[in-house]
């Protein structure tokens, strides 16, 4: 039988300051329970306490037993568990002993994230108060001097959490005072930035006679469905004009009327081809303010509109800039022409000239010509001044136009007689007023991390998880404006379209072979009732919304 040590009792008089070393206090108390039947107490006690202390059931039975018949071999038998305890309570604390040794000593200090990391996960499984595992690792260590074991290692490891705690180690203490002016540097750019953003003051906005004449509707209107069918004339044209638009926000913001949400009312329901009803009817419930419906204000209102309707000019699309002047150049250029020109004009805009024997195609070949010089001759029977001098110059430089051996279709010959530079500048300025983007078909240059920089301006993809963080707000507002069909009001198609975008996003961003047009997602897209002909005006407007 072998007796405790001194090591043996300063161990188990640390780890249980209650325990006796004659006696088992436990065990009378269980026997007391007993006896005055509080069997829920007594098996209480027997679970919690006893079975730990004592594991090995049959010394824990024969001890109670000699307990119960005041035995004398209780006292021999309750020293032999007693050094079991001792031994199993050494080996654990050896184990502790081990794991700060290989844990926390061989750290290096100049590592700071490497301490934070390590310390943090150690100080947090110890215990929820982080000055409780200073006490704890100095125990430890006391334990390894006492048994002589990696005594070394435990004192630094415990210097090591003691200073992290304390904050007295330079390093990580250095590395949290630069976060700190880093917080600070940051909190106080932020507040700067917040001062001088800018805010626009209404009260100084100032509209002209023909802007506000171009808003609103004349006092003498009173009835609330004149009032919709003049508002409804008045903003039918100009539902994609652009500027229009934010002057009339402007006046909205400024007198806090509602004439921008009677605005949106109608650019939403022609963007969409809204019926005739549903379109008045969202324009009314912004006019009324409110519930409002009369069976003979509906019928009066749809049998006026039919009316006003007829008189809308519905030849020039609204986003076409009117009032450039249309001089006859082209007109006076096709008499130049030359037969064999001509010829090949017809020859490129026909079907059936394979079909046709020589004596019919002659014949159409001479009808055209016919029909081309008269026209020519009639749009240049009247010119200005300015058309006299182009058409001097264009006399002048004939004979070379007419070595030209290019054949010139057919379609090259613009319909309303304009030039080309007057269409590139009606172009540039009916896209001047467009808000968002417009669906050009644009092929990328590569891939989508390559658009991505060349939209940004920057040589170095910086911006991928910003951009996938962001890129749905802009997926979203380019969608609104590309519906090629009306959608359901509670329908998921413009769910559904964004998310198949963001998918292909996703998965061809650094696909140097990506072709957004011809792709079945793209017709994924257009069975959703959305036409998005190139992902390069999305990608353009996540950048200005976002950097």
């Amino acid at each position: 039988m072998r007796q405790l040590t001194e090591l043996d009792i300063y161990i188990l008089k640390q780890e249980f300051p209650q325990l006796s070393l004659t006696e088992d206090p436990d065990i009378e108390r269980y026997f007391e329970f007993r006896s005055l039947n509080r069997q829920a107490e007594a098996l209480r006690l027997y679970n919690t306490k006893l079975i730990h202390r004592y594991p090995d059931n049959k010394m824990r039975v024969q001890l109670m037993t000699y307990y119960r018949k005041r035995d004398y071999r209780f006292h021999i038998l309750l020293t032999d568990s007693l050094v079991q305890l001792a031994d199993r309570t050494v080996v654990q604390v050896k184990k502790v002993i081990i794991f700060f040794a290989d844990t926390i000593a061989p750290l290096k200090r100049a590592k700071v994230y490497t301490i934070i990391k390590v310390c943090e996960k150690v100080i947090n499984a110890i215990s929820p108060n982080r000055f409780a595992a200073i006490s704890f690792t100095e125990k430890y260590t006391r334990y390894a001097e006492k048994l002589k074991y990696h005594a070394a290692d435990m004192r630094q490891a415990a210097d090591i959490i003691r200073m992290y705690i304390t904050d007295t180690l330079s390093s990580v203490r250095e590395y949290r005072e630069e976060q700190d002016r880093k917080n600070v540097q940051e909190k106080t750019r932020r507040a700067l930035h917040k001062e001088k953003a800018s805010v626009v003051d209404f009260s100084k906005i100032v509209f002209t006679k023909e802007q506000v004449a171009s808003i609103t509707i004349p006092s003498s209107i009173i009835r609330i469905e004149d009032k919709v069918l003049a508002y409804t004339m008045k903003y039918w044209n100009r539902y994609a004009d652009g500027a229009f638009e934010n002057i009339l926000l402007l006046y909205s913001r400024k007198y806090g009327t509602n004439h921008y949400a009677i605005f949106h009312a109608v650019k939403v329901g022609r963007v969409r081809n809204w019926k005739d009803e549903e379109l008045l009817h969202a324009v009314l419930a912004n006019v009324a303010q409110g519930y409002y419906y009369s069976i003979s204000g509906d019928l009066y209102l749809q049998r006026a509109w039919k009316q006003l309707k007829l008189n809308l000019d519905p030849s020039s699309p609204p986003s076409q800039v009117k009032g450039l002047p249309v001089p006859a150049v082209k007109k006076a250029k096709a008499v130049k022409r030359s037969k064999k020109q001509t010829e090949k004009a017809v020859v490129q805009k026909t079907n059936k000239a394979e079909k046709e024997t020589v004596s019919t195609r002659k014949k159409k070949e001479t009808k055209k010509n016919v029909q081309v010089n008269s026209v020519s001759v009639s749009g240049a029977a009247m010119p200005s001044p300015s058309a006299k001098r182009v058409l001097q110059k264009n006399t002048a430089t004939a004979p070379e136009s007419s070595k030209s051996t290019k054949p010139v279709s057919a379609a090259s010959i613009p319909e309303s007689g304009k030039t080309a530079q007057e269409q590139t500048v009606a172009e540039k300025a009916s896209a001047s007023v467009q808000i968002y983007p417009i669906n050009e078909p644009k092929g990328l240059p590569a891939s989508i991390a390559e658009t991505v920089k060349k939209v940004t301006g920057k040589s170095y993809g910086v911006y991928r998880d910003l951009f996938f963080k962001e890129v749905r707000s802009a997926i979203r507002t380019i969608l609104q404006h590309s519906t090629v069909q009306k959608l359901s009001f509670f329908g998921s198609e413009q769910n559904n379209a964004e998310n198949i975008i963001y998918q292909f996003l996703e998965t061809n961003y650094d696909n140097p072979y990506q072709q957004w047009q011809g792709s079945k997602e793209q017709a994924d897209v257009f069975e959703q009732g959305f036409r998005i002909d190139s992902l390069e005006p999305i990608i353009r407007l996540w950048a200005k919304e976002n950097l």
